[in-house]
This record gives structure tokens, sequence and C-alpha cells, in this order.
């Protein structure tokens, strides 16, 4: 695993540096710092790459005046998704869209069933993280940089989705209203949304809105709620 490791910092120095548009030497050394964990899920194990120390990565971004590394960690909402996931997975096929992917390990999940897959996130950091991690999983899926809350008509304009997919990205007002604006657009008739949060009160608001709209089923799993959302018709 050491040599793995050290062609894939290769890889990521390469490609933050050229996405970032700054030489290698400019990166946070704990960005390329990275460690893989394996995950036990139904179906078989799967694997996220992610940096070995986020405090230390969060450190140096706050140092650098960068944004919080949010999408650096495998948040419990995104593992609680990828669990569920892998026990109900996609059909093969179908056309499988994750907002704000993080580490994407849903998304790893879901092309792991052999659904046609393409992993959102609005932190190119996020975006090449998550290609990486597809590859190691021998994944085959698209990854793109797109800030769903504030781009979401190229995301609509794509569809419809079969499956949407989001773990804990109703954490603000906006964020909410944006949900409940683009989350009809984005499924079909036949279509199905699955959302993780871990309680808060932003979802609790999302899911009150979104029953005018959607057939809503809610299952706590620990701290976490599942909430599979499907269209109403008529």
């Amino acid at each position: 695993m050491s040599d793995a490791l050290a062609v894939i910092r290769r890889s990521l120095e390469e490609q933050l540096a050229e996405l970032r548009g700054v030489p290698a030497s400019e990166l946070p050394p704990a960005l390329l710092d990275v460690t893989v964990r394996r995950i036990e899920l139904a179906g078989g194990d799967a694997f996220a790459l992610l940096p070995r120390d986020w405090e230390q990565l969060r450190h140096e971004e706050g140092g650098a005046g960068r944004p919080v590394p949010y999408w650096a960690r495998l948040w419990p909402s995104g593992l609680a998704l990828a669990t569920a996931l892998a026990g109900s997975p996609p059909a093969a096929g179908a056309r499988v869209l994750e907002l704000g992917c993080g580490l994407g390990l849903p998304s790893v999940v879901a092309g792991r069933a052999g659904a046609r897959v393409l992993a959102t996130d609005g932190a190119v950091d996020a975006v090449v993280f998550s290609a990486h991690a597809m590859a190691l999983n021998e994944v085959l899926a698209d990854v793109a940089q797109v800030d769903w809350s504030a781009h979401g008509d190229a995301l609509a304009a794509r569809g419809p989705w079969d499956l949407v997919l989001a773990a804990d990205v109703l954490y603000t007002a906006q964020n909410v209203e944006a949900a409940l604006r683009l989350l009809p657009r984005l499924v079909g008739p036949s279509g199905e949304i699955r959302l993780a949060d871990p309680g808060r009160a932003g979802a609790r608001d999302f899911v009150a809105a979104a029953r005018a709209t959607f057939h809503v089923e809610s299952e706590a799993s620990g701290e976490i709620t599942l909430h599979r959302l499907r269209p109403r018709h008529g």
C-alpha cells in the first residue's frame, strides 16, 4: 500500500497544483499527507481516500486564509448514506447524482453497483480526492466541480436523474431554500432522493416543506436520519 500511496500523492500533487493554479510547493503539506481507510459495507468493502490529519489541514488552510476544509472528513452522515446505499443499491445503469460529495463514498458505492454516477462538490479539492477514490475502488464515475446551491440549473439540465444523493447538506437556511427549489427539478416521476442528516434544524424544515411535493420516508440510524423522497403524482 505504501507504494500505491506514493503514486496517489504524486497524482494528487500534480492535479491540485494545476487546479489551484499554484506551484506544488505552495500546497498545504497536510493536504498531501493522505491515508486510505477501509469501510466495511454490504456487498464488499470500500476504500476512502482522505487527508490523515484533518485538524492540521484546517490549521494550514486557515493560516492561508482559505475556507475550512469540511469536505476532507468522513462525516457520520456520509458513512450512514453509503451504508444504506450498499444495503439497497441503485439498479445497474441508473443515473445517479451526488450533491456535495466531499470524499465521494456514497458515489463509490453507487458506482460499484453499476450505476452511472456524477459526483459533484463546490470545492475543487474534494473533486480531485473523489476522482482518486473512484480509481482506488476501480469504479467508473464522473466528477465535477459544481456548487449545487448556486449552480443547480446545470445539474437540472442534465436530468432527470434516477437517484439523487446528499449527506449533511442542509446546514444553512440558504441551502434549505435552494434544495426546495432544485430537488424537484432533478428527478423524474419515478426518481428518488436519498438524504442523510445529523438532526439539523434545516433538515427538519426541509422535510416539512418537501412533503407538499414528495412522499417522504424517514428512518433513524443512530444519530443520523435517512430520508427517502419520491415525487407525488397528481
